[in-house]
């Protein structure tokens, strides 16, 4: 029996991973490849602390494309708080996506239930059964398909916020390409013009995604299950809003309405909570992973007979050892962190270790693009290990941020090491807050030899306040569409007036800090520079050669570009033959079209080989 107390503990112990003790730490996450018709998928199973629940272990649905990516923070803290009470969890990931291998054009919804069934089966041989699925997002959707399928052994089903029209949600999924391309003269201006390029056989690119055409033809016509096809089931579903009284979305509720009139068991739970599969900061619902588990263990502790277990999880299979691509797991202080090694060449000596950028980020980046840079260094020769941060992605650990990631980096340099013991030169590799993580560091370790910085963080309210200054208040004096607004009369002067001076007085107060000198040359004085400074100094502090890689298209970009003009710490400091420059002026921040991104990997290639003629700035 599973009482509230052990849930409790079990989110406690979640949330605190710092107090947990050796018995309940739910750092013990083991890496798994998974045979599918496909490729070997690669997951990571959060097994049961202690013995393991009633119900037996719960399959991961996941979300979509990009929502895959600001969810997995959350995922995580579930499975941990499961594995408290006693389920495990597998978080699979699908043919294209995540690690696994292939790439997302190639993927379909019907691969995508398959892969998902080499999950059931191998929690089914290698864990303690599966009878729960936990769909999350358009995963809800794929969940309620699976379960409904002849001879699945599905009988529960755990909903969050799900997505039950794929027509619908793939129009909104569009738009996000239309968004990107307003104001181009020749960008695309509805999302039947994508949908027409779909159907006649062509991959359509939307937020960083290549889409094929039988994917975007299946999304189109997906529909939750009808009610008579889930009677039997047991559904919790989970909508999150700004409080409880928030209105569940009018098409939802009607669905619901109709699966309880005809006997289908499922219940409503409304919790407060950001909408952390959309933002773009990292965001957590811990109302969410509480709900979840007193579900979970309720319905474990009504069903105390029903999953007949299977081996013990002490004798899973082993990794291969040929796998060119193979997930690890190895410790950072208190935290167990995860990543995955691509294999080089055998006698490789130089290898590279990519960071994970900021916000609702982990291992794979925006739109696949770290998995996608790993391979094509792999393929040239170099191995890679690309890792998450502590309380990031798949790894446990307090949540601390790119400021305090050293021991991370650190970590993560010594697995790759004992995993590629050929390598001995490293070269970073961060995007954003990652890169700034990595000009901390890089002087700290002579093993270091390279690093790559990509659009590097240096934003505090005075840099932005300048940026806005220079590229969005004269931008808008210089559109057209800015003076017809205050020619119709559309135009708030009183609130543009008091936004300006807001935004200058910041800009004022920032230029002060940020020109500042006052520091001497310990650790304890660069921890308390203020940003630009401290970026600044980490630079002056590394010996080895430099690439900076920067968007055209990007106001974190020019942020840098701001700093590096007015600050007395970065004064000639890029003017260093060392360091070298290229600009690819149509990218955005993450150089999500496919030929920017082609671009940004060949001149990382070519620096990383000397081959480049890029000139320094």
């Amino acid at each position: 029996m599973i009482d509230a107390i052990a849930v409790r503990q079990a989110l406690m112990d979640t949330a605190n991973p710092k107090t947990m003790s050796p018995q309940r730490n739910p750092t013990s996450v083991r890496p798994i490849i998974v045979a599918s018709p496909r490729g070997e998928l690669i997951g990571f199973y959060h097994p049961p602390i202690g013995a393991p629940a009633a119900l037996g272990d719960v399959l991961l649905v996941p979300a979509f494309a990009e929502e895959l990516n600001r969810c997995r923070s959350m995922v995580t803290q579930q499975a941990q708080a499961f594995a408290g009470i006693g389920i495990g969890t597998l978080v699979l990931d699908l043919y294209g996506t995540g690690d696994s291998p292939g790439e997302f054009d190639a993927a379909d919804w019907a691969s995508w239930s398959d892969d998902l069934q080499c999950g059931l089966e191998w929690l089914r041989t290698y864990g303690n059964g599966c009878q729960t699925l936990w769909g999350v997002r358009l995963g809800a959707l794929m969940a309620a398909q699976l379960a409904v399928r002849e001879g699945s052994g599905i009988g529960k089903l755990l909903m969050w916020t799900p997505v039950i029209n794929g027509k619908t949600y793939w129009t909104q999924f569009l738009r996000i390409r239309i968004a990107s391309e307003m104001g181009l003269p020749d960008g695309i201006k509805s999302t039947e013009t994508l949908r027409k390029q779909s159907a006649v056989g062509q991959v359509v690119e939307a937020s960083g995604y290549l889409v094929g055409p039988t994917l975007a033809q299946q999304l189109d016509s997906l529909e939750m299950p009808a009610a008579d096809k889930l009677v039997g089931k047991t559904i919790a579903w989970f909508e999150v809003g700004a409080n409880t009284e928030a209105p569940m979305p009018r098409a939802n509720a009607k669905l619901v309405g109709d699966w309880q009139s005809k006997d289908v068991p499922v219940t409503v739970t409304q919790v407060v909570g950001p909408p952390f599969w959309q933002v773009h900061e990292r965001e957590v619902a811990p109302l969410l992973v509480e709900a979840g588990t007193s579900t979970v263990a309720a319905w474990s502790a009504d069903n105390p007979s029903e999953v007949a277990k299977a081996r013990p999880t002490d004798q899973f299979p082993t990794l291969p050892t040929t796998a060119t691509e193979y997930p690890v797991v190895f410790r950072c202080l208190d935290a167990d962190l995860t990543g995955i090694v691509h294999r080089g060449a055998s006698h490789a000596r130089i290898g590279v270790v990519i960071v994970v950028a900021g916000g609702p980020q982990y291992r794979v980046g925006a739109h696949r693009q770290f998995v996608s840079l790993a391979r094509m260094f792999a393929s040239n020769g170099y191995p890679v290990l690309r890792f998450d941060l502590r309380g990031m992605g798949d790894s446990s650990g307090e949540y601390v941020g790119y400021e305090q990631s050293a021991p991370d980096i650190r970590a993560a340099i010594d697995a790759f090491q004992r995993c590629e013991p050929g390598v001995q030169e490293i070269v970073l590799f961060g995007e954003c807050e990652s890169a700034s993580g990595i000009l901390f560091y890089a002087g700290q370790d002579a093993r270091v030899r390279r690093i790559a910085l990509a659009n590097p963080w240096v934003r505090t309210p005075g840099v932005q306040a300048e940026t806005i200054l220079k590229h969005y208040y004269l931008d808008r004096l210089r559109s057209r569409e800015f003076w017809l607004s205050v020619r119709r009369g559309e135009y708030k002067l009183a609130a543009s007036v008091a936004s300006f001076y807001r935004v200058l007085s910041t800009f004022a107060k920032g230029r002060n800090a940020t020109r500042a000198r006052t520091y001497g040359a310990g650790q304890a004085d660069f921890d308390e520079l203020p940003l630009p400074n401290r970026t600044a100094e980490g630079l002056r502090r590394f010996s080895g050669k430099v690439l900076l890689l920067m968007s055209g298209r990007d106001l974190i970009a020019r942020e840098f570009d701001e700093v590096t003009k007015s600050s007395k710490d970065w004064r000639g400091l890029l003017s260093d033959r060392r360091i070298t420059r290229k600009d690819i002026a149509d990218a955005d921040h993450t150089f999500s079209k496919p030929e920017i991104k082609a671009e940004a990997q060949q001149t990382l290639l070519d620096w990383l080989a000397d081959k480049t003629t890029l000139s320094s700035h």
